[in-house]
Order: C-alpha cells, then sequence, then structure tokens
C-alpha cells in the first residue's frame, strides 16, 4: 500500500499536534500512516538535533517503502516553515512527493518581509510541493505570494462530541492555548477582573499558565492537560472564550462546538463555522457584554462542522494523495 508520512510536532502540544494525531489515528483508506517528529521545545541544539532525526527518518521510509510516499508536512511561519521546507527539498530528492500544509495565522506577515515570498515560493515550486491550506478563504490570501493552494479543513476528533452525562456549569468559561500572547490570557485575565468587581460568580478555566494572576480568585489555571481532560473541561463549560490575536483555523473552537460549547472569538479572526460568535470590539466591557449574553445559550450547529468530519477530510486528501503518486 502506499504511504503518507506526516512530519510536524507530534508531541509537542498544540494545534498542529492535534491535527496529526487525529489523521494519523484515522488514517486515509487503503493508505499505511507514518509519523515523523520535527520539533523540540528547548535549545537551539536540541531543535537542531530533531531537525536532523526527522531528515534520517524520512530518508529511512522513502529508501524501504516502495508503493508510493506522500510526504505530508505541516508548517505553521517562522522556523518551523524553513525547517520544513528543508525537509521536503530532502524527501523530493529522494523521490517523495510533497504535500506542503500551512496553519499559521500569520503566514501574511512573516511572508511579506522584503522578498521572501517570492523565494520560499520558487523553492516550494522547485520540490513540486502542492500547497494546502485551512479554508477557502486563506487559499484566497495566500494564493497570491505563494501561487496555486488547495484546501483542506482540519478535522476534528471524534472523541470531541457531546455527552449528555456531563452536566454543565452554567457560569464556567473557558479559554484553551498554550502561554503565548497572542492567545490572549492577559486580555481574559483583565475581563475577569471586572467580573470580579461586579461580584459576578463567571469563573475562568484556562490552560498553559500554571497559576492565575494574584488576586484574581475566579481563576483557575490547569497549566497543559491531557486530551481527555481537555474534553471535560469543554463538555462541562458553558462556552469558551478565543480572544487570540491571530490563527490559522483554531482547533479549540472546531473542538468545543462539537462538544456543543459556544464559542465566542475575536474579530479578528477568520476561517470558523458560521455558529461561531464575534465581539463587537476588542475592549473588555463588549466581552464582558458578550460573555453575559452567551452564557446559558444553546448552539444550532446544522451542517457547520461536516466539512471538519474525519470522513469529509479524509475523503478529499484521498484525491490529493492519489493523484500525486498516479501517473497522469
Amino acid at each position: 500500500m502506499p504511504t503518507v508520512v506526516h512530519v510536524g510536532p507530534i508531541s509537542s502540544p498544540g494545534g498542529i499536534q492535534s491535527v496529526i494525531g487525529t489523521l494519523s489515528s484515522n488514517p486515509v483508506e487503503n493508505w499505511e500512516v507514518e509519523t515523523v517528529e520535527s520539533h523540540s521545545i528547548g535549545s537551539y541544539l536540541s531543535k537542531l538535533q530533531a531537525y536532523n532525526s526527522a531528515k534520517n527518518r524520512i530518508e529511512e521510509i522513502l529508501n524501504r517503502v516502495k508503493d508510493g510516499v506522500v510526504v505530508h508536512l505541516h508548517a505553521a511561519s517562522d522556523y518551523s516553515f524553513l525547517r520544513k521546507l528543508r525537509l521536503a527539498e530532502h524527501a523530493h530528492r529522494l523521490g517523495g512527493k510533497i504535500v506542503f500544509h500551512i496553519h499559521s495565522g500569520n503566514i501574511l506577515s512573516w511572508l511579506g518581509r522584503k522578498d521572501r515570498a517570492k523565494k520560499m515560493k520558487q523553492r516550494l515550486k522547485e520540490c513540486d510541493a502542492t500547497i494546502v491550506c485551512l479554508s477557502e478563504r486563506w487559499k484566497e490570501l495566500i494564493t497570491p505570494f505563494l501561487g496555486k493552494c488547495v484546501v483542506s479543513s482540519n478535522p476534528i476528533d471524534p472523541i470531541h462530541c457531546i455527552d449528555e452525562t456531563v452536566e454543565r456549569k452554567q457560569n464556567q468559561i473557558l479559554l484553551l492555548g498554550r502561554d503565548d500572547e497572542v492567545k490572549g490570557h492577559d486580555f481574559a485575565f483583565e475581563v475577569m477582573r471586572e467580573f470580579q468587581k461586579n461580584a459576578s460568580d463567571v469563573t475562568l478555566h484556562c490552560t498553559g499558565r500554571e497559576q492565575a494572576p494574584d488576586g484574581l480568585s475566579n481563576v483557575i489555571a490547569h497549566g497543559w492537560v491531557s486530551n481527555e481532560e481537555k474534553v471535560r473541561l469543554l463538555q462541562e463549560s458553558s462556552l469558551l472564550i478565543l480572544p487570540s490575536t491571530y490563527e490559522g483555523q483554531p482547533m479549540v473552537a472546531l473542538e468545543a462546538l462539537a462538544c456543543g460549547t459556544p464559542v465566542l472569538a475575536s474579530k479578528t479572526l477568520h476561517s470558523l463555522p458560521n455558529s461561531t460568535f464575534e465581539s463587537e470590539t476588542g475592549t473588555t466591557e463588549s466581552w464582558i457584554d458578550s460573555i453575559s449574553d452567551l452564557l446559558g445559550r444553546k448552539i444550532d450547529l446544522r451542517d457547520d462542522l461536516n466539512q471538519h468530519r474525519i470522513e469529509s477530510v479524509n475523503s478529499n486528501l484521498l484525491t490529493l494523495y492519489q493523484g500525486l503518486i498516479e501517473p497522469a
């Protein structure tokens, strides 16, 4: 059978890890699947070791498998993009078919510096890469920089679902994300300070931070949680907030909706299902009003998540992969 090799942050927490985990646990029909770790949290040396290990592993797979290999690289921006591009070039030289999957919400800013986009476009063309983006909107935005793209929506792990045995906590809201300025933790804490001043019983549970800010008794910090614990938090919370500065197509929003939990997102984000709510402005007052209005609200998903079901995503990927390994 042909083989797809997913290359990216296999063990580093985050949205790309979730995507690779879902795709590798639910492989495309009649395809073998392998995963290659390309990232390390730590020093420059550890990252270099991870890169070299990924390079050797890809080479080993391409030398071993004779039925056709698609190397599916999952990239963000900055050094992640450059590492994956070098791995793509290496795999191409060894006969692999290349899928270059862009997940970053900051990709346009990164590509827009100097003549970077022109250089990246040429290098991707030279390794005959098929560029994949997350939505039709991202396709419109990325195409002028890198050329033709195809769309593959992020898949939702089937573990994310509505569980009627889990009781919703009426005033519990949730923020899921790594400890990064763009994720909006500090803004969320400002919102919670206002709730506390008003003697509200709204409570925020958040990941990414090991402890709540001093003086905020209405914030519970979880650090990083297991997938099972994340699902439980999504199922029992009444609202997920997403005050991020930018995102590609945030997995946590899709997972929340699959669990029946409403999502309130920054107005700057796009490529989310229509059932997602937006705050009118970026002020704490606007977010407080929106949170208060949405608590207890039930959502009507209609067909919003169909394109994110693993069956739908795999159907699209099967067409893509077969087109790369089968003679024209």
